[in-house]
Formats: C-alpha cells, structure tokens, sequence
C-alpha cells in the first residue's frame, strides 16, 4: 500500500510541476525518480528499524536467527545494487557510452536571410534522461548559426534576421567559419529552431553533430542518493550480521 501510495504522489507532482506533456508526449521521470528514491529510502529505514524492534519481542534464537539473517541479505543485495548505481554515474566511461549512443549527424545547406537553413529539435528525450549537450558545426564557408526557442521563434520569424539576432539562445558563439561547437544551455525541455545563414548570401553546405549527455539532474542527485542508500543499507547489513552470528551462538548452547 505504502509503494502504490509513494507512485501516485510522485505521478501528481510530475504532473503539477509541469513534468508531463501529451501532445508533444514528454514524461520527465528525473524528478519522480527523486522523489520515489527518497521515499523508499525512508521506508527502507522504517524496515529495519522495525526489525530491530521486533528482535525484542522474539524469544527464540533460532526465529532471531533466521530473521536477521534475512535482513542480513537483503542489506547486503541492495547495497551491492546501489554500488553499481553509483558506478554507472561515477565513472567516466558510462557518460561516454551515453555520448556514442545517443549521437546524431546531418546534413543541410545555409542559405540567406530571408531562405536559412533550418534545423527542429527537442532539447531532451522524451522521459528527460539525457540532453542536448553540444551541437557542432562544419560548414563549406562562413554560416551563422541562430539557436531559438520555439515561442521566441514563431513570434519574430517575420521578422528578419535581425530580429531573431536579438533572440537567440547562443548569445556569443554563432558563426562557423568553418566550424562552430555550440554548448546548449541548461533549459526546460522545449522545441527549438537552429537556423543556418550564409554570410555570402550564396548556399553553404552544412555538416552538423548533436551531441547528448545524461540529464544535468540525475548527474546531480543519483551518485548522492546512490551513497545515502549504501550507508543505510552497509550499516543495516553490518548490524544484522552481528545480531546474526550472536543468536546463531545462542542455538548451539
């Protein structure tokens, strides 16, 4: 009952807090994830608190025995499942492997102010685990790159480029000359328009690379939660072990 409780109030609170979209579909499972890990966290503490107190009110060795012995296991498995956890966010090469996965190149050709080429794209994945890190550019000649929002886009888009100048998402980096790396900023998830423009007014071709990276919000709260979750769980399977072999002496006496 507790669990089912625990997913409806992470599901009400993604969705209160602008985490869920149909139409685009858009699921941001970071934050219900957070929210579920801290709960079960604390349920996991209330688990073995209440074993512990349990232990007081079993007279035989032989149940206390059995019981901390599975306690014992089960701290033992989650605690090597969360070391894993933190591994998978520690170390460099799983970042890496993100990067290579979720890669993506194209192709298409700049053109003047009032004909650029044009490129749409969300700045996450659907369920808000990884992100738009960089977009890199490799033009035939000199191309400016315009990164804009959809809603500053389709608002000024009859505008000129001028106008959409004065709106675009990379500030300081926006001419290729021939290459240009575009470090997207850290934004809601949206639809946004990289637009490509020729400085000589003539077509340009252009080579693009869309590189993703894990979410900037997990990268932040999964190796500390991973810890939280192997402290409770080393200590838990620590004490049960103790517990384990003392009431396992009790039986032989």
């Amino acid at each position: 009952v507790q669990a089912v409780l625990v997913l409806v109030f992470a599901a009400y609170l993604v969705y209160a807090g602008g985490g869920f979209s149909a139409k685009p579909f858009y699921l941001g499972i970071d934050s219900f994830l957070y929210f579920v890990f801290i709960m079960a966290l604390l349920m996991m503490v209330e688990a073995y608190v209440f074993t512990v107190l349990e232990m007081r009110f079993v007279k035989s060795a032989s149940t206390k025995f059995i019981i901390t012995q599975r306690a014992f296991r089960s701290a033992l498995a989650w605690t090597l499942v969360w070391v894993v956890v933190l591994m998978v966010f520690a170390l460099p090469f799983v970042p890496e492997a993100v990067q290579d996965a979720t890669r993506s190149r194209g192709e298409l050709v700049a053109g003047p102010s009032d004909a650029p080429g044009q490129l749409e794209l969300f700045n996450s994945d659907i369920f808000g685990l990884t992100e738009v890190s960089t977009i890199s550019v490799r033009a035939q000649g000199a191309v400016e790159v315009f990164v804009l929002t959809e809603h500053n886009y389709l608002l000024f888009k009859d505008d000129g480029m001028d106008m959409l100048a004065v709106y675009r998402v990379n500030v300081n980096d926006h001419l290729a000359a021939p290459e240009l790396a575009i470090d997207f900023p850290d934004m809601p998830r949206g639809r946004f328009y990289v637009l490509f423009y020729s400085v000589s007014g003539g077509p340009v071709e252009v080579e693009y690379t869309i590189e993703h990276e894990i979410a900037n919000s997990l990268m932040d709260y999964m190796p500390l939660m991973a810890i939280a979750f192997i402290a409770v769980n080393g200590v838990a399977a620590g004490y049960m072990l103790l517990l384990n072999r003392q009431n396992r002496q009790g039986i032989y006496r």
